[in-house]
């Protein structure tokens, strides 16, 4: 055999020996309990768990916001437009003068022209205590009151009263609240009218509820208030008597049944004029 053949092959006593020192090491590792584990093995098992402080998160703040406060512009108030213009004043009584119920005397009334006007002349005239009657619907009775003369003494004869029955049935039939209506359409140009006859101090509803008063503050005369003659005109002998307005006066002609039925309608017109107004 030659040198290079020997030198190939592995020497079985250097294998044995190789061998020998592999099962040494390992009995050693097992019964020292040394798992093998390296030294960078064991240390990082000795590294203990990062312990994290817990910190409360902090509450946000609120956010205040800012409130941005739209100032509202406050517009000019308008006057309501009149539901009649003194354009159409006349037409339109015509077309709502039957809801009154004046019967012929309303209807031939606004069958002129200057219905407004008229109309409020006559509410000036009544709630400054004068009868116009050139201006109202209705004529006088064509007979001068009748008197009874007992020589000794003058008074009225209650037959006279019966010259004011058609009048104050008239007047009793009136429907009051068709009145306040056209009051209320009327309101505007009607004192608009008041005022270019001289009276701007007040309202044609305030020159309403003057004329109701009026005619309220009559007083009850008994019949037989006696009578004088003062030069063609017969005249209340008690001063106090003779000292009411010629509406006062004109009411206590009609008879207390007659006047009764005038006042109540005065009362009422009064108290639905009154109640109308509280509600515009």
């Amino acid at each position: 055999m030659s040198e290079e053949t020997a030198d190939n092959k592995v020497n079985p006593i250097i294998l044995a020996i190789l061998f020998a020192g592999i099962l040494a090491t390992l009995m050693f590792m097992l019964m020292t309990g040394n798992s093998g584990k390296s030294e960078v093995t064991e240390q990082v098992n000795e590294i203990k768990p990062l312990e994290m402080e817990m910190v409360p998160t902090p509450k946000p703040e609120p956010i205040e916001e800012e409130v941005v406060v739209l100032e509202e512009k406050v517009l000019p108030e308008r006057s309501p437009e009149p539901t009649v213009t003194e354009e159409t004043a006349d037409t339109y009584a015509r077309q709502t003068i039957e809801a009154v119920n004046g019967g012929n005397a309303l209807a031939q009334f606004v069958a002129g022209d200057y219905i407004v006007e008229r109309a409020v002349a006559i509410v000036d005239a009544l709630r400054r205590g004068e009868v116009p009657y050139k201006l109202l619907p209705v004529s006088r009775p064509s007979k001068s009151f009748p008197i009874i003369d007992d020589g000794l003494r003058v008074t009225m004869d209650p037959s006279g009263f019966s010259r004011y029955d058609g009048f104050a049935q008239w007047v009793n039939g009136i429907d009051v609240l068709a009145i306040v209506e056209l009051l209320n359409d009327y309101e505007q140009i009607a004192t608009e009218a008041l005022s270019r006859m001289g009276v701007g101090d007040f309202g044609i509803r305030s020159a309403v509820l003057a004329a109701t008063t009026e005619i309220l503050a009559t007083p009850i005369a008994h019949q037989s208030a006696e009578l004088m003659k003062r030069e063609a005109n017969w005249v209340y002998m008690d001063p106090a008597l003779e000292a009411l307005s010629s509406l006062q006066k004109q009411v206590l002609r009609m008879g207390p049944e007659n006047s009764e039925i005038v006042q109540a309608k005065a009362r009422e017109l009064r108290g639905a004029v009154l109640e109308s107004g509280m509600g515009s």
